[in-house]
């Protein structure tokens, strides 16, 4: 538990924090709050980092949340004194196991007292750099580390929800078999040619807010970690195009004035950086980019642990008193978990209110000498894509039409799209149509239904909140803690729309 102010200074006490300080300092700007998770050598360390008032941080922690080490840094007791509370060390108390263990470089008399008031036991070890003294502890409580039970999962769905989660849950040594009614994974609405990877922001701190720009930090590092030609990270530009998104880009400005999440660019600045000409300036986040989703569903399930099973459906499923059955005709096979990952036909297996579709035409342009150099995403009233092939996206229509051909006024409608990024006539030489699962309030339905998990409602933000949202239910199916607040997961909660 860090002041987010000393994370950086910390490895100085603690040199076991070198690899993980570099990878969050490389990650997380210092002003963004909440609980983030950074998950080093492949998984076998995973640091949850608690950034906000202490007040707010304390609720976050449960009984059965297991920590293993805790690294305790907030300032001095003086400066600091609501850090070194006795409620902190009850906290840690309840949330560990007897074979837990923490570290401080205080070792203050009033932190001492609180520490052994606490079930704690610590003793004074020779601290670092100029500290002369530091305190180390251990936990003395009977509970025992949850033992690791490797799982025999299923997953139905094998777009990027479903092969994200594939993955970690893989790469935590359960094994997973995928499940698609294709004979190709993504084939559905996450199967345009490109995802762009950006956060829809708030200037207001709200529990959508957190989830958006902790989902996309998490998806940037996750993505960069798999160092696969798949993902792009060019980064995104946001462009200012009316004065509602300039209205919006100057509150967020106001808020995050200091460049480490996005910088402000004018329009030359912004058509130097892109490498053609634009009409206006915006807003630069350096760690988004694309995916190429298909080739990264592809590189997800290569993993030993996953075995795909493709043009198969599944007509039913069901979990009762711990038995987890699919069935798909007359074969009716066992699991210890199933996850549920199918889009808006989730619904045709458990009913989810509150679940529902928009159709998504995105159109493909002819490159030409004009914009075939454009060297990353452009966002406006839709999105305008680096050079694909021989051709560039442009995306995306948002309707209720349930036709899955391709109309034309949804590609003309995708062309006026471009008028406020940039001044060219495009040749329009095909499309896709997708159809995406959308919620009420644009957050995904991410939780357990009926024995069930469920991971849903991406909509058209599918490679920003898929990994946060994965590494969500395997912490579920692991009973470890969340890499989210309390707030945040009760906004991802699947009923609540009951």
């Amino acid at each position: 538990m860090f002041n987010k102010e000393d994370f950086s200074s910390a490895i100085k006490f603690y040199p076991e924090l070198k690899e993980i300080s570099a990878e969050y300092l490389k990650v997380y700007p210092s002003n963004i709050a909440g609980v983030q998770r950074i998950n080093i050598g492949h998984g076998r360390i995973s640091l949850t980092l608690i950034l906000d008032d202490i007040d707010k941080s304390l609720s976050y922690l449960n009984a059965s949340s297991n920590i293993d080490v805790w690294y305790l840094d907030g300032f001095s007791p003086q400066k600091n004194p609501e850090m070194w509370s006795k409620e902190i060390f009850k906290q840690i108390y309840i949330s560990s196991h007897k074979d837990s263990s923490f570290s401080t470089y205080t070792s203050a008399r009033s932190v001492k007292d609180n520490i052994a008031a606490s079930n704690l036991e610590y003793g004074i070890k020779e601290g670092f750099a100029s500290k002369k003294h530091m305190i180390k502890g251990s936990i003395k409580n009977s509970k025992t580390k949850s033992s690791t039970y490797h799982k025999k999962i299923a997953i139905i769905g094998a777009g990027i929800a479903g092969c994200t989660l594939a993955y970690i849950l893989a790469n935590r040594g359960h094994k997973v078999d995928i499940y698609d009614q294709n004979n190709e994974v993504c084939l559905g609405a996450s199967g345009n040619e490109l995802l762009v990877t950006y956060p829809r922001l708030s200037a207001f701190d709200s529990p959508y807010a957190r989830f958006c720009i902790q989902s996309f930090l998490f998806a940037s590092s996750f993505y960069d970690q798999l160092n696969t030609e798949a993902w792009k990270k060019c980064g995104v530009f946001l462009m200012s195009h009316d004065d509602p998104s300039l209205k919006r880009q100057n509150s967020l400005l106001n808020i995050r004035s200091d460049n480490l999440l996005f910088e402000k660019l004018n329009v030359d600045e912004a058509s130097r950086k892109a490498g053609i000409k634009l009409n206006n300036g915006g807003i630069f986040f350096e760690k988004g980019g694309f995916i190429e989703p298909k080739a990264l569903c592809k590189f997800l399930i290569g993993h030993k642990n996953i075995r795909e099973i493709l043009s198969t459906k599944v007509d039913k499923i069901i979990s009762e008193e711990s038995i987890n059955k699919i069935f798909i005709g007359k074969e009716i096979p066992e699991y210890d978990e199933i996850c549920l990952c199918t889009g808006y036909t989730s619904n045709e297996l458990i009913k989810l209110p509150g679940l529902s579709f928009k159709r998504g035409q995105v159109s493909y342009v002819k490159s030409s000498q004009d914009i075939e150099n454009l060297k990353f995403p452009i966002c406006a009233t839709g999105y305008f894509s680096p050079k694909i092939g021989s051709y560039h996206v442009v995306g995306s229509s948002y309707s209720d039409v349930k036709k899955d051909s391709i109309l034309e006024e949804e590609h003309l409608s995708n062309r006026k799209k471009l008028e406020a990024i940039h001044d060219f006539e495009v040749s329009i030489v095909d499309g896709k149509v997708g159809f995406r699962a959308v919620t009420k309030d644009r957050i995904p339905l991410v939780g357990q239904k009926n024995g069930i998990y469920i991971n849903t409602g991406h909509g058209s933000r599918g490679s920003t909140s898929a990994p946060l949202c994965a590494e969500i239910i395997a912490d579920f199916i692991d009973n470890k803690p969340l890499p989210v607040e309390n707030s945040v997961k009760a906004a991802l909660e699947v009923d609540r729309f009951n």
